[in-house]
C-alpha cells in the first residue's frame, strides 16, 4: 500500500469515530422510545442540507421542516414507539459516516392497537463541532409491511 493509499478516508479504520456513531444511534432510539422529541430533534442537523426520505406517506423527499413536524406528530401521536435494530453496519468516512441497519419498530395507538413494521434503513451522519448528527435519513419498508 501507498503512502496516499494508507491515509485514504476509504480505507482507513475511524475505530473510536465508529463507537461515537454507535452512541449517537443508541441515543437516538432511546430518545424515540422515551418519547423524548426535543432531545430527538437536536441529533439531527436541521438546516438546508437535512434530507429524509420516510417508509410512510409522504414518500417524497422531505426537507428539515417538514420532516420535524412530521417525527414531533408521530412520536406524540402514540402511547408508544418502540424501535430496535439489527444488523447495525457503521463506516466513518473522515467527518461523515453511514449508519446501515434493520429497524423494527412497535406501535402502540392511543386506540391500544399494536402495530408492528420493519424497514431497512440509513442514517448519515456529519461530524459539527463536536457531535455526530444525523444529515439525511432513509427508510424503507419490507414488502411484507404492506
Amino acid at each position: 500500500m501507498t503512502a496516499v493509499h494508507e491515509r485514504s478516508i476509504l480505507l482507513r479504520a475511524y475505530d473510536d469515530e465508529q463507537a461515537e456513531v454507535e452512541r449517537a444511534l443508541e441515543r437516538i432510539l432511546s430518545a424515540a422510545r422515551r418519547k423524548a422529541v426535543d432531545e430527538l430533534e437536536s441529533l439531527h442537523a436541521f438546516g438546508p442540507k437535512f434530507t429524509k426520505y420516510d417508509d410512510f406517506e409522504p414518500l417524497g423527499r422531505q426537507d428539515a421542516d417538514t420532516t420535524k413536524r412530521l417525527e414531533r406528530e408521530a412520536i406524540t401521536g402514540v402511547k408508544a414507539f418502540v424501535p430496535d435494530v439489527e444488523d447495525v453496519k457503521i463506516d466513518v468516512f473522515g467527518p461523515v459516516a453511514v449508519a446501515t441497519f434493520v429497524m423494527n419498530y412497535d406501535v402502540v395507538t392511543e386506540e391500544d392497537e399494536r402495530l408492528s413494521f420493519r424497514a431497512r434503513s440509513t442514517m448519515v451522519f456529519a461530524r459539527d463541532e463536536g457531535r455526530w448528527l444525523i444529515v439525511h435519513e432513509h427508510f424503507s419498508p419490507f414488502t411484507s409491511n404492506g
